[in-house]
């Protein structure tokens, strides 16, 4: 039994010191590992803690202060404080956002996951265990930071711990990081525990007693141990009622600091409202309020603190205790000492927070200095802690309307914090008759987004209507009013026709706003939509050529282009312009791993992976949606959904075993949160796959509910499927109508891949003479482009055709050719219907074998391998995945054995994409 450790706190914690020398050997073998220690106030993390620091000398280790909470990145900058002299080793932009979060240098708001980045180089750089204690004090930024790093340790030798109290089930920031619950004592240890603690007889069935009570709780057991007589102890008289335990045990240490004199209790609430500042400024306070550190005397015999300063509590709880005890006005005293005290102004942000704290009436010039301050924590990219001052700087602001704005400009921080909840909550709290112009502007786009982001059933279809008021509420403020306006295009065309608001009422206002400025890039993108829902596609599509190219330009700065390419890729769509997609989705891709914007990366993947399932190019499509599981992961957000709820134009191409029964579900739940377009997308896959598997009538109907006969607008790419199904149902004047439709988007579009599908489609309608020519031409122009599967499936067709027409040696090479294609994706739906045609000529044709789980590559090797292939560094596959070198080196390792090769050179002939 572990008879060690602070207080004997370590007593029965066989299995848990097991798992943390498990974890260093592992690391001194090159393994990395995280931990979260989990358990309630005194249940000895803190202890556990200390024993693995006590195993692995010169770890890095940060504690939680509660009072520091509210300072960006404060946290991190003290555990990673010895590792800054190496920062110049880190990559530019890597360097440069650590710099600017920890304060050394100025500089544009640097990304979180870019910081976090850095700060997971610069440990695999110089391995060693880091403990983070009391992370639930930890500033957001600096947790989130840790808990990215967390989560993409693998083969650096750094060991992460971290310690939480915590009451409930979730790890919140920490989700994705390994959970180890530190519960209370087994009998037999807490009795142990007793025993060593206290000197007198102990009655047996007593302490019994005290250890069920107790819940087996180490430092409640500790301190009755210590306090109780030894009357107590043999029975004699009885024990103190409730138990101090969990909660009470803040009340136990709250009575025990009520007995000391008015000085003591001084000093131990100057101690804990400082907390985390710096000694001299201290002591300045202290002198300010006549109280020296002696005065800790009686604390310090009762083991409550130690050091002065700095001073240590014993636990948090007993800091909490003097704190939470103490009056409201003699709080206010020893900030108010604190400030005056707090004069260096590198401490300028924790000055200007005591002197909230020791504010109570409304002041303005409290006020603003907050507000100046939450400017600052903003240009380190704490967005968390500038919505901390704003919240605090509107409750000190004398006037209404001033206060007003102040709530607003709190809730767009909070937004911008990744926090749509409280970003509501906010809102919810101002009055709105106080709101005019554009802060009433702002309050409604944050409204709009955060309602989008809740996923609030009404989000998405109240959205546009709330931008559209936002851009009126700007005036004259034009280029606001222009970005409110493209933000409604942009929810417009998620929510389709599910949205509050007509799409006509959007596109007018677009049509006037887009007359502001003409030749600016949010001008071009409003007068592209306005033209293509008020006047179709031959009007429409070349603004919307013009708007496409603007986004597109290599001049756009990253910051715009990761707000607008999804707009971009939409307007792509509607043109069939395969390569401008993909252009933008390249920029779009590098722009967000150059500013380390995951958030943004995750959603280049998603929207890649549509992209590249509508071009029948699954692998690729695949390839995203890994990518963006893996980031999705990384960040903390674990619950993935099943494919076909992300990426249903996806699964349709292989169908697999329940892929028709959860559509109406999945139809159903897209209806519901007002998601149009993800709706719209379900109907055309499960259409496209009707047709693969010749149920036309069924395809036919799907097709027919996105799209409008005669007035082809954003479905016009749809139409192919409603000539294939409405021909082979038996409906030739509905598949001539939609043919007619398809020839005027088609032609005002002018990509080979509109003109391709356009054949293809107009050699189903054709009589014999002319069918084939069409075919061909369907070929020629799709080889040209990046659609796999519009290739694939005109091949299918024509070979169908030439079979029909008893060529078959013509058909064989068709079929074949598309058979090939098909299985080259795993299409599988389309390949059993090439298959089945082939064997129609007396072809045998046997599925492709895939590869085997021990020679397949995991999607994270293959991505490693891929760049490695393309002649990357390990440091530049490490910046571009978000892992370490050494991780990097592990997996390269691993697909080396993997595909029998031992080189760079080898692998880019042995590794097939």
């Amino acid at each position: 039994m572990r008879l060690f450790g602070q207080d004997g706190r370590l007593f029965g914690r066989e299995a848990e010191c097991s798992a943390l020398d498990a974890l260093l050997a592992g690391a001194r073998s090159g393994r990395s590992a995280a931990l979260l220690l989990r358990g309630e106030a005194g249940a000895g993390k803190t202890a556990l803690l200390r024993y693995g620091l006590s195993r692995a000398p010169g770890a890095l280790v940060v504690s939680g202060v509660e009072s520091e909470a509210d300072f960006p990145f404060a946290g991190l900058h003290r555990l990673l404080l010895p590792l800054l002299p190496h920062r110049e080793r880190l990559p530019a932009g890597q360097r440069a956002a650590l710099e600017v979060a920890c304060g050394l240098a100025e500089g544009p708001p640097p990304d979180l996951y870019l910081v976090s980045l850095a700060a997971l180089t610069l440990l695999a750089a110089s391995p060693r265990l880091c403990v983070a204690d009391d992370v639930q004090w930890l500033d957001r930024e600096s947790a989130r930071a840790l808990a990215f790093v967390a989560r993409r340790l693998h083969a650096e030798g750094v060991v992460l711990l971290f310690g939480m109290r915590t009451a409930g089930d979730d790890p919140g920031l920490f989700a994705g990081v390994p959970v180890l619950d530190v519960g209370g004592l087994t009998r037999d240890a807490a009795l142990a525990l007793l025993s060593a603690v206290v000197a007198t007889e102990i009655d047996l069935s007593l302490a019994e007693h005290i250890a069920e009570t107790t819940g087996g709780n180490p430092l409640a057991l500790t301190d009755l141990g210590r306090e109780l007589t030894a009357d107590q102890w043999r029975g004699a008289v009885p024990l103190p009622e409730p138990v101090p335990i969990g909660s009470r045990l803040e009340s136990h240490y709250s009575a025990r600091v009520r007995s000391y004199s008015p000085a003591t209790r001084t000093w131990l609430l100057l101690a804990a409202a400082g907390a985390g500042g710096r000694s001299e400024h201290l002591l300045a306070a202290a002198r300010l309020l006549a109280v020296t550190p002696e005065d800790a005397g009686p604390a310090e015999s009762d083991r409550l603190v130690a050091g002065s300063p700095p001073v240590d509590f014993r636990h948090p709880l007993v800091r909490s205790a003097v704190y939470g005890d103490a009056s409201p006005a003699r709080r206010r005293a020893v900030h108010a000492a604190l400030a005056e005290a707090t004069t260096d102004p590198a401490e300028a942000d924790r000055r200007a927070w005591h002197l909230a704290s020791a504010t109570v009436a409304p002041d303005e010039e409290v006020a603003a200095e907050l507000e100046r301050r939450a400017g600052r924590a903003g240009a380190r990219g704490g967005y968390t802690a500038r919505v901390t001052f704003l919240s605090r700087a509107a409750e000190l602001t004398p006037d209404p309307a001033v206060r007003a704005g102040r709530q607003v400009e709190a809730a767009g921080a909070a937004m911008a914090a990744g926090a749509p909840a409280r970003a509501l909550s906010l809102l919810d709290v101002v009055e709105r008759e106080r709101l005019s112009g554009p802060v009433l502007g702002s309050a409604l786009l944050t409204r709009a987004l955060a309602t989008v982001n809740t996923g609030a059933p009404t989000g998405l279809r109240d959205a546009p209507g709330l931008c559209l008021e936002a851009a009126a509420a700007f005036g004259d403020d034009h280029v606001r009013a222009r970005r409110a306006a493209v933000q409604a295009v942009d929810h417009a065309i998620g929510a389709e026709h599910l949205g509050g608001i007509a799409e006509t009422v959007v596109a007018a206002e677009a049509a006037r706003l887009a007359g502001t400025d003409p030749d600016g890039l949010d001008g071009l993108l409003l007068a592209g939509y306005a033209a293509f829902i008020l006047d179709g596609y031959e009007a429409g599509a070349p603004k919307l050529r013009r708007a496409v190219a603007a986004i597109a330009d290599p001049a756009v700065p990253d910051e715009t282009l990761l707000r607008r390419f999804v707009v971009g890729v939409n307007y792509s769509n509607l043109l069939w312009d395969d390569a401008a997609k993909l252009v933008l989705l390249d920029r779009a891709e590098a722009a967000a791993r150059r500013t380390g914007a995951l958030h943004a990366l995750d959603l280049v993947h998603f929207v890649g992976a549509m992209t590249e399932a509508t071009l029948g190019r699954l692998d690729r499509a695949d390839r995203h949606d890994a990518t963006g599981q893996r980031i999705r992961r990384s960040i903390g957000q674990t619950a993935d959904q099943e494919q076909v709820w992300r990426h249903p134009e996806l699964v349709a191409w292989r169908a697999p075993d329940g892929f028709r029964e959860t559509v109406p579900h999945a139809l159903e739940v897209f209806a519901m949160l007002n998601l149009g377009g993800m709706h719209s997308v379900t109907l055309l896959a499960t259409a496209m796959l009707e047709n693969a598997s010749g149920a036309y009538a069924a395809a036919r109907e799907l097709v027919l509910r996105i799209v409008e006969p005669g007035r082809p607008r954003r479905y016009a790419y749809a139409l192919p499927e409603l000539v294939e199904a409405a021909l082979r149902s038996g409906e030739r004047a509905a598949a001539e109508g939609a043919l007619a439709d398809l020839t005027t988007a088609a032609r005002s579009s002018g990509t080979p891949l509109a003109l391709g599908v356009l054949e293809r489609s107009a050699a189903l309608l054709a009589g014999p003479e002319r069918a084939e020519q069409h075919y061909r031409d369907a070929i020629e122009l799709l080889g040209g482009t990046a659609s796999h599967g519009d290739l694939a499936r005109a091949r299918l067709l024509y070979g169908e055709w030439l079979r029909r027409r008893r060529r078959r040696r013509d058909a064989r090479e068709q079929l074949a050719g598309a058979l090939a294609m098909f299985e080259e994706v795993g299409a599988s739906v389309f390949a059993g219907r090439a298959r089945r045609e082939l064997a129609a000529l007396g072809e045998s044709v046997t599925s492709a074998v895939p590869m085997t789980d021990e020679t397949a590559l995991t999607p994270q090797e293959a991505a490693v391998a891929r760049l490695a292939r393309a002649g990357a560094t390990n440091g530049e596959i490490a910046a571009h995945l978000f892992l370490s070198a050494s991780t990097v080196d592990y997996h390269l390792r691993k697909v080396f054995r993997k595909l029998g090769v031992s080189s760079r050179r080898q692998l880019r002939e042995a590794l097939r994409d």
